[in-house]
């Protein structure tokens, strides 16, 4: 198939080459990968054409490497090889972020059969397309694949491993309690529930420990309602002036079922109520 551009720019796509009109017999050679690439900006005339479109079509489909860089040079020579044949408009617009399309102000013609052309048409074309010599034109050559660096995936891979176990780490703390105070039932005395508070990786049955726990808040006046329990709580976090032991806070606490909270205050307060 043959194609006419602009009246006097004839493109062969069989065969691979530009040249005018009237001098047919000398045409301008391009490689494939050009070819293609021209010839499939004409169907699309007036169209973008997407980059990935370009890359499937033109290399990909053929077993060679698409790239940017191929892809630029390629629109470059072409530009470059229409305006050498005279054509000064904007052949391949580029489309930002899109691609390339052929302009819609350029003419493109199909072309079955080539009309003679007059001696005085081949003047006028010669004296205002032609130049004293046309010079010569790079075949576009797809440089060698640029080798990707591997260590980036594996980089990647590492980051996402590191946290994803950082996530399986942070929800089996939230969901086991891990590091949290959790309270225990140690014993009742003759009027209260007793629960201490502590965090659960220190805390350890102590059978004497507890019972005199048990016996000291034996010793608190007051009973327990049905919703009243003592707590006892254990801190390191105040640091008394004696070093190297903990204190103990005991607390009664009263459940309000109707504002899902509990109220808690130090056993010897109820004596001032």
């Amino acid at each position: 198939m043959k194609y006419r551009i602009n009246g006097h720019v004839l493109f062969d796509a069989d065969s691979g080459s530009l040249s005018l009109m009237v001098f047919s017999d000398d045409p301008l050679a391009v490689s494939n990968p050009t070819k293609r690439l021209l010839l499939l900006l004409i169907i699309n005339h007036g169209e973008p054409v997407s980059r990935e479109v370009i890359f499937r079509k033109v290399w990909d489909d053929y077993g060679m490497v698409s790239s940017n860089n191929n892809l630029n040079q390629c629109v470059s020579k072409l530009r470059r090889i229409l305006k050498t044949l005279g054509i000064e408009e904007e052949v391949i617009i580029t489309v930002p972020k899109v691609g390339f399309m052929l302009s819609r102000d350029i003419a493109i013609e199909c072309v079955d059969e080539l009309p003679a052309t007059s001696a005085m048409a081949e003047e006028n074309i010669i004296a205002t397309s032609l130049p004293d010599r046309l010079p010569a034109v790079e075949p576009c050559v797809a440089p060698p694949c640029n080798n990707r660096r591997p260590w980036r995936r594996w980089a990647a891979i590492g980051v996402a491993l590191v946290l994803l176990i950082a996530l399986a780490v942070g929800m089996t703390i939230y969901f086991t309690g891990y590091g949290r105070n959790q309270e225990r039932f140690i014993g009742a005395t003759d009027r209260c529930k007793v629960f201490m508070s502590t965090s659960g990786q220190a805390f350890t049955s102590q059978g004497t420990f507890n019972r005199d726990i048990l016996s000291y808040a034996n010793t608190k006046p007051g009973d327990c309602n049905a919703d009243e329990y003592i707590l006892v709580v254990r801190s390191n976090q105040v640091h008394s002036y004696i070093s190297g032991i903990s204190r103990l806070f005991l607390l009664k606490c009263k459940i309000l079922r109707e504002y899902r909270l509990e109220i808690c205050y130090g056993l010897q307060d109820e004596q001032l109520h």
